[in-house]
């Protein structure tokens, strides 16, 4: 009787479906890239056609958030889902690896039986600080060697990327694949930087005025800088020209990453890919261009640098295939989404965003009111003593309050009114920024450390040293 019930579990046993395969995961991260200069966000100059395309079969976030306005504490914030508080990933110089106790997404991912790749051509990628724990494919093309060329373009690593993912996608593991764009950083890397403003002329095109430290002399940081570089600031505000070709000349490096970011796509889609994939367009922040009198983004938190595109397709929720979702969703959001999406396990990590799933499945999941960001950097190139930005923001639907520590007073901004920032109302609205700064500082209360080390719930740490020089 008993070897008849045992008989009869185990042929119920092999009628039930195998449990489904694990889905894999491509991220293309692409630098400096602003929401509202896509297509998809309502950008009326023909820029990304292919990307916007994507959209359509993807999940769109309108309002996702950079965790600030330049690219190591962006990174550091997707790749441990920590606030750069946590990570100390937030100053420029001197270069240091990640803390001991910090996991990254990749060594999670790779602990669940994920193979993992990182390419790029970015500097805050090189192995220096840390970043790269848990990729078993790491490659990283930048070189000063080219100065035309820093960061690297993606062309220079479009093939690699191919050919890992050819040699990958039937071994059986899932992978995933961070693949930065480093295009749309200064200086703008395109093949025809002209597309958008072919007659122009200028001083727009000097090499110098494509360069961080031309952008931080327009912004009026104070600076060492030369005669020569200040001459070249004056020229340029001299006559709106100028700037309107920088602009144009960023949409032209836009438009070029667009037509990679196609021809990736089509690619992914000749290997079959589309049905086991879940593919991420996002960016480490955005780029002003002009706005608030600033340029490039060494400061400011206003909506154009910390405004980010975010489309994720998931062929596992096909109902989230054009979805349009308004919740403020943040850049520590996406590790915890990209473990969920891999079933990999986020016990014991201390994450602090979540997992924005559940809003792919239901758009009306109950999710957070105030979304919050932060940059903090030394500025390198400076004689004397070196200032330290300091920058905060928090935001719910529609308002957005600003802290400088460098300036006297907040600022406020009615983003549903006035969505690029140009009339403070930080005076006429005492009580809406009463109320966004106490939840300012009650954010910087719940998120920092209160001693030193990882934030509570976080097990297994290392207490001593760093994986950083294996890299």
């Amino acid at each position: 009787m008993k070897n008849a019930a045992l008989l009869c579990l185990l042929l119920q046993l092999c009628q039930l479906p195998a449990a489904a395969a694990r889905l894999n995961v491509i991220f293309l991260d692409i630098c400096s890239t602003r929401a509202d200069h896509f297509g998809t966000y309502g950008y009326k100059r023909d820029t990304t056609p292919n990307m916007d395309a994507f959209g359509k079969k993807a999940a769109v976030f309108e309002n996702a958030m950079s965790e600030g306005s330049w690219c190591l504490p962006s990174y550091a914030s997707l790749l441990t889902g920590h606030v750069p508080e946590v990570h100390g990933l937030y100053n420029n110089l001197p270069a240091r690896g990640l803390p001991a106790f910090e996991t990254t997404l990749a060594e999670q991912l790779k602990r669940s039986g994920y193979k993992t790749a990182l390419f790029s051509g970015g500097v805050y990628l090189m192995p220096a600080w840390g970043l790269a724990k848990g990729f078993d494919t790491y490659t990283n093309i930048f070189s000063t060697a080219s100065p035309a060329r820093v960061p690297a373009p993606f062309e220079d690593n479009f093939e690699a990327v191919l050919d890992w993912v050819r040699k990958n996608k039937d071994g059986g593991d899932p992978f995933f694949l961070f693949a930065t764009i480093d295009d749309l950083h200064t200086p703008y890397h395109s093949p025809d930087p002209k597309k958008y403003d072919p007659d122009y002329d200028g001083i727009a095109q000097d090499p110098d005025v494509l360069g961080v430290p031309f952008s931080r002399a327009y912004n009026g940081q104070e600076s060492g800088y030369p005669p020569e570089l200040k001459k070249k600031v004056e020229e340029f505000k001299s006559d709106p020209r100028h700037l309107n070709h920088l602009v144009a000349r960023y949409d032209a490096a836009l438009n070029s990453v667009d037509a990679q970011v196609g021809k990736f796509l089509e690619k992914m889609r000749e290997m079959g890919m589309e049905d086991n994939t879940v593919l991420i367009i996002s960016a480490d922040h955005g780029e002003l261009l002009g706005e608030q009198g600033l340029l490039n983004h060494t400061q400011g938190l206003y909506e154009p640098v910390l405004r980010v595109p975010l489309m994720v397709r998931h062929p596992a929720v096909p109902g989230s295939a054009g979805a349009r979702l308004k919740q403020l969703v943040q850049r520590i959001d996406l590790m915890p989404s990209i473990l969920e999406i891999a079933g990999a396990s986020q016990l014991g990590l201390g994450l602090q965003g979540r997992s924005f799933v559940p809003l792919l499945k239901d758009p009306s999941a109950p999710w957070r009111e105030y979304a919050f960001a932060r940059s903090s950097r030394n500025v390198p190139f400076l004689t004397g003593t070196v200032p330290l930005i300091d920058e905060r923001v928090a935001r719910d639907a529609c308002w957005k309050l600003h802290h400088y520590l460098y300036k006297d007073s907040w600022e406020l901004y009615d983003l549903c009114s006035d969505p690029l920032e140009t009339r403070d109302l930080y005076a006429e609205k005492p009580e809406i920024a009463a109320r966004l700064a106490f939840q300012l500082l009650k954010n910087m209360e719940e998120s920092r450390p209160h001693q030193p080390g990882p934030p509570p719930g976080m097990s297994g740490f290392r207490l001593k040293g760093t994986d950083a020089d294996k890299y």
